[in-house]
């Protein structure tokens, strides 16, 4: 690509708005897809009861440990590369689209395999066996959302992720008038990410590279050298992720398994604005350390202090009402609940800044240093997983969740701040101290208001959080004239 155009596209004004503008692209496919994805959980959880509720989320975290083998990090290193040089797309896409094809063909053999082996019961086997074709829509349309992100066209990500998330509600309003039937929820898992797939492949083909197969042996190898790391990593984050669901059928059933993939499935869902903010800063990383390191070391800093300002909220009124909330959205059957979402919320925030430092190692070409995070966070994780769960249940698979992503943040901050070029600890420690005092704030004023329900409780208490930011300058002057600047479409 043009130098000159390279240049103009990464002048700070017109990057600040590109950023904002998939920041928001991002957030309404998270808030959407979160707000209908969530919707097909909650009513399914409420259609199907604790315990089928259980062998669904059993399948799903099953299915999904192993349909990570599909992605190898080649969706990764394809955004990094298009965001650097856009010519490259038809290649990477036409190669990684025939490796993904064979791998997730291989996936759902073994997971098929894998789950007579074990030995669980037959609905298990069933609702397992529906569930393995996610692998393939999943490998497909998560890749081409990589495509997108590299092309910087954040709204394809969206259409894409919020149709999957549409056929995923629309599909459970109809099951709700046909009975509690688990495979049929399975079905429907499966068939939305099928159907998201078709529509990325049919909106990439149209708009930005046409799509094929090329199976050309040396063109893989050259492909995956670099990506390996990453899919190694991708590797270790979803065994982190769903091993302690995993375990927890076995040691404590699926009731167990039903409540705490309730709490955990709102924790993610309440994450939704700092994952999106993290993966709309991502191309900008990758572009500024081509050109000037010190610029991505300083985007870096900005993009912490937002990402506090952003999530620290969500944790901090998550805890506070972690019961009301479990009650008002899943019902008195799920009060269970309500102390592992107080524990899952912080993990919600290790993980927010997590992402945000891994996408900053990744864009600088350290993909390494990420998989040794999600390894330390993996093997954390799985010790615990192994300790706790046995004695405590389902709060020792929250409390080895929350562990593990602060040891990996607490990792990946003292690799950076021994970088030659990093952030200025002190600077977000002083925007920090403020953000926490105008919430603390916030969340006791509100906590002291017991007689208001809980639906109005929290709007009021971000609200008088945001207000509160402004006023004891925790958002500064120069954020209000970026913003400004934003809101202006200019050059300013």
């Amino acid at each position: 690509m043009n130098a000159e155009v390279l240049q103009d596209r990464d002048h700070p004004a017109h990057a600040a708005r590109r950023v904002a503008k998939n920041t928001a692209y991002l957030a309404l496919a998270d808030v959407t897809s979160k707000i209908l994805g969530f919707l097909f959980y909650l009513l399914a959880a409420r259609s199907l009861g604790v315990e089928q509720y259980g062998v669904l989320s059993f399948a799903v975290a099953f299915t999904a440990m192993f349909a990570v083998l599909t992605d190898l990090g080649l969706g990764t290193v394809t955004a990094r590369e298009i965001a650097r040089d856009r010519d490259v797309a038809s290649r990477f896409v036409s190669n990684v689209l025939a490796m993904k094809l064979l791998a997730s063909v291989a996936v759902i053999l073994v997971i098929c395999v894998l789950v007579n082996i074990i030995g669980y019961p037959a609905t298990t086997i069933r609702v397992v066996y529906i569930c393995s074709f996610y692998v393939l829509g999943n490998a497909m349309a998560s890749y081409y959302c990589w495509v997108f992100q590299g092309f910087e066209r954040m709204d394809y990500v969206a259409v894409t992720r919020i149709m999957q998330a549409t056929v995923l509600a629309v599909g459970a309003v109809l099951m709700m008038q046909r009975g509690a039937v688990v495979e049929r929820y399975a079905l429907m898992y499966a068939g939305a990410w099928l159907t998201s797939a078709l529509l990325a492949g049919a909106i990439a083909a149209a708009r930005l590279v046409r799509p094929g197969l090329a199976f050309v042996p040396r063109e893989w190898w050259r492909l995956l050298r670099p990506s390996l790391p990453l899919g190694l990593t991708a590797m270790f984050t979803m065994f982190y992720y769903w091993n302690g669901t995993t375990l927890l059928s076995r040691f404590r059933g699926y009731e167990a398994v039903g409540v705490y993939s309730a709490a955990f499935r709102l924790a993610m869902g309440l994450a939704f604005a700092g994952l999106a903010f993290s993966g709309g800063v991502f191309p900008l990383f990758s572009r500024l350390f081509l050109n000037d390191p010190g610029r991505s070391a300083r985007a870096l800093e900005l993009a912490l202090r937002y990402m506090i300002m952003l999530v620290l909220p969500v944790a901090a009124f998550g805890v506070a009402f972690a019961g009301p909330i479990i009650n008002f959205l899943y019902g008195s059957g799920y009060h269970g609940a309500a102390p592992l979402l107080s524990v899952i919320c912080w993990w919600g925030l290790f993980a927010c800044l997590n992402s945000l430092l891994s996408n900053y190692f990744i864009s600088t070409d350290r993909p390494a240093s990420v998989t040794l995070q999600t390894g330390l966070a993996l093997g954390v994780n799985l010790v615990l997983n192994l300790v706790l769960i046995p004695a405590l249940g389902a709060v020792g698979a929250a409390l080895s969740i929350v562990v593990a992503e602060a040891s990996s943040l607490l990792f990946l901050a003292v690799l950076h701040l021994r970088s030659p070029v990093h952030v200025r600890v002190r600077l977000i420690l002083s925007d920090a101290s403020r953000v926490v005092a105008a919430l603390a704030t916030a969340v006791l004023a509100v906590a002291a208001s017991t007689s208001w329900s809980v639906a109005f409780r929290l709007p009021v208490g971000f609200a008088l959080y945001g207000f509160l930011l402004l006023v004891t300058g925790g958002i500064s002057k120069g954020d209000l004239k970026i913003l400004g600047t934003l809101l202006r479409g200019n050059d300013a």
